[in-house]
């Protein structure tokens, strides 16, 4: 199939670009290359920016998946200006409207959910415009992401400050309770999800949930050291800040019963961080 990928230079793109080219299809990838535009030579890579349109882009698709839109405005340029059969979606699960009632189904309804802020505001806008756009598409809604090379500073962010014995500043009482994905479950997800043009909104999450105390007593076990495991019960909501640790303070746990029916299985979150650091992080912490 014809695929383009608006995006797909950072995290998760790449490894949906790898697990399509296995898949023999014919690719373009659409970005400013401003991280990178090195890709395998079977990648067609067009250099462009999405506020300025796709007008470097004539030719249908089959299938459109956008990494990157933000706002509502850069989905609905993008579903105007393009021609496809199908349009996938990156959203996230910090689209839901807050509520203390879990798990979240793909039913709950999505809205404001302070503690997310813009990120989650524009997510929300993007959805509602697909909803009333009439085409074919799909949403993937993952959790947050793990994995190497993680332009978000998070592993990497707990694993150094307890390898180095700086104390980590939980917000709130670090009890909030969290879900994790891995990022190649997630290009899998996405990969199945555009192959088989399936319609409709899916969480991609793994299936355990953990408080925040909890994750970094687990990757000190990884580390083999304690950490230092500090609170500002003050970092709650509005007042959160990523800079002070990555995840905040917030019960956000999905149900993925719809995405597993397709066939995406999930690695237990210790087993997947035990992986990643023997892998990855231990060499190059």
């Amino acid at each position: 199939m014809k695929i383009l990928i608006i995006g797909g230079s950072r995290f998760v793109g790449p490894h949906v670009v790898s697990l399509l080219l296995r898949k023999k299809h014919k690719l373009t990838v659409f970005n400013r290359g401003g991280i990178s535009s090195k890709y395998p030579q079977e990648v067609r890579f067009v250099k462009g920016d999405r506020g300025q349109g796709f007008d470097k882009l004539k030719e249908k698709f089959d299938i459109v998946i956008d990494t990157c839109a933000y706002v509502g405005s850069q989905t609905k340029k993008a579903i105007e200006d393009l021609k496809f059969d199908y349009f996938l979606h990156f959203g996230t699960v910090a689209a839901y409207k807050k509520t203390e009632i879990f798990p979240l189904t793909e039913e709950s309804p999505i809205g404001d959910w302070p503690s997310f802020g813009d990120y989650g505001k524009g997510k929300v806008e993007c959805e509602k415009v697909l909803a009333k756009s009439g085409i074919n598409y799909g949403i993937i809604r993952p959790a947050y992401i793990l994995g190497p090379k993680n332009y978000c500073d998070r592993e990497n962010f707990i694993y150094s400050r307890i390898k180095k014995g700086i104390p980590l500043v939980l917000p709130g009482n670090g009890l909030g309770v969290a879900q994790f994905v891995f990022v190649d479950e997630v290009a899998r997800a996405i990969v199945t999800l555009a192959e088989n043009r399936i319609r409709g909104a899916f969480n991609v999450a793994g299936n355990e949930s953990i408080t925040l105390v909890g994750l970094v007593e687990e990757m000190g076990k990884i580390v083999g050291k304690k950490p230092i495991i500090t609170l500002n019960p003050k970092a709650i909501g509005k007042n959160f800040r990523e800079e002070e640790f990555p995840f905040d303070n917030e019960n956000l746990i999905v149900s993925n019963n719809k995405i597993k029916k397709y066939g995406i299985d999930f690695i237990p979150l210790i087993e997947g961080l035990k992986r990643d650091y023997k892998n990855f992080y231990k060499n190059t912490i």
